[in-house]
């Protein structure tokens, strides 16, 4: 029972850091040196650090504290917890691994591309694990319990759009807004994508094990 606890632990970190890694070169190396802010607070941190030049994951975490405050109680404590432990993890790798990372010198339009390709695969992996990078995740899912009536997309769309069109005032540009949108179709698009075909393929091998 101890092992499996603890191999289920070391798994989920493993994952974790494999995620955040992805994400973090979503970030730092294509979005931000794009010029282009994909939705919610990773977005928003970019947002801050072009107008501030303030580090971006501490950014998210200093984002995510009023957000954590009012979404507690919503959210449950396991969730919470296990999203927190995340986020701190993404955070670091954004401030203190990826950073080092060479950034991206293409065109805007594969950097875009390639962001929400990179995210929406971490996004995706830390979701299989019932678990969340906290911020927009967070008031998403707070949403959703106090408007039934509301779709994930609906909230999704309504929170990413916004912070795409404040990118676009800042960063000055129609371009910026055009590139915020092409991350936000392809990260929604792998994001179902490989939750989809890693939940096939976990479940078929669950049967296999099964059938002697």
């Amino acid at each position: 029972m101890n092992t499996t606890f603890f191999c289920k632990r070391i798994t989920e970190l493993a994952v974790d850091c494999v995620g955040s890694l992805l994400i973090g070169i979503s970030v730092v190396v294509f979005a931000l040196n794009a010029n282009f802010a994909p939705g919610g607070i990773n977005g928003m941190s970019i947002i801050i650090n072009y107008l501030t030049g303030l580090p971006i994951g501490a950014v998210i975490i200093g984002l995510n504290i009023p957000i954590i405050l009012f979404s507690f109680r919503l959210l449950g404590k396991r969730f919470f917890l296990v999203s927190l432990k995340t986020m701190v993890i993404s955070s670091l790798f954004i401030d203190h691994v990826v950073c080092y990372f060479p950034p991206f010198s293409g065109s805007r339009l594969a950097a875009a591309l390639l962001s929400g390709l990179f995210a929406g695969t971490g996004f995706a992996l830390i979701y299989l694990q019932n678990s969340s990078t906290g911020g927009s995740d967070f008031l998403i899912m707070s949403a959703k319990k106090l408007n039934p009536g509301f779709s994930i997309g609906q909230i999704t769309q309504i929170l990413d759009g916004s912070v795409i069109l404040i990118a676009g005032f800042v960063f000055r540009e129609i371009d910026a807004i055009i590139y915020g949108i092409i991350y936000t179709l392809v990260n929604s698009f792998v994001i179902d994508l490989v939750m989809r075909q890693l939940t096939l393929h976990r479940n078929s091998s669950h049967i296999k094990y099964l059938v002697p």
